[in-house]
């Protein structure tokens, strides 16, 4: 929520799109049937990758677990990923949404910057997360992020300052997301 009541300046219209925000994530859990998964996914995915019988649901765990180690993500990553509440992880990234999609609207609003620019200029600013094979207009480390890894990047952000990694990604690195690749490679991320 407080992101939202910076972006709009006064907790009533903040708690207005929260509702619908939270109206509309509900609405896609039930239709989705991921308000029935169980609790803790992320142990139990782990679980099913290392240990489970051959099955539907020991081939998707693997799946998940093995996209995201590949990534960079590790057990602890996944793990806490998965095991916060189905609801509470698409709430996040609805907000996400939100936030960069209006930071986007911003930087156009004067009309200095098009579309594209724009779109460079939010994936220079922030990480963008979801699957990367696909994506279909940007390759390699500009890729979407795996889901797993936000933890781990959001506490580098407060460690590092995002001021400061908005410096270096302005000078060496293509987007938020190349940078963080570079820094999982070396080892300090």
């Amino acid at each position: 929520m407080p992101q939202l009541i910076r972006l709009h300046g006064d907790t009533k219209a903040a708690r207005e799109d929260f509702k619908v925000g939270l109206a509309i994530c509900k609405a896609l859990e039930a239709k989705e049937g991921t308000d029935k998964l169980p609790e803790q996914l992320g142990d139990i995915y782990l679980g099913l990758a290392l240990f489970g019988k051959e099955s539907t649901a020991k081939a998707l765990a693997t799946k998940i677990v093995s996209t995201a180690r590949l990534e960079g993500a590790t057990d602890d990553d996944i793990r806490e990923w998965w095991n916060i509440p189905s609801l509470a992880r698409r709430m996040l990234m609805w907000s996400e949404l939100t936030f960069r999609f209006i930071s986007f609207k911003s930087l156009q609003a004067d009309g200095a910057m098009g579309a594209d620019a724009a779109m460079a200029r939010v994936r220079r600013m922030f990480p963008m997360y979801g699957d990367p094979s696909n994506d279909k207009d940007v390759q390699g480390d500009d890729c979407s992020l795996p889901h797993e890894l936000r933890g781990r990047v959001d506490a580098h952000r407060e460690q590092i300052g995002a001021s400061a990694i908005m410096a270096i990604v302005e000078t060496r690195y293509s987007t938020f997301n190349a940078y963080v690749r570079a820094m999982i490679r070396e080892g300090k991320l």
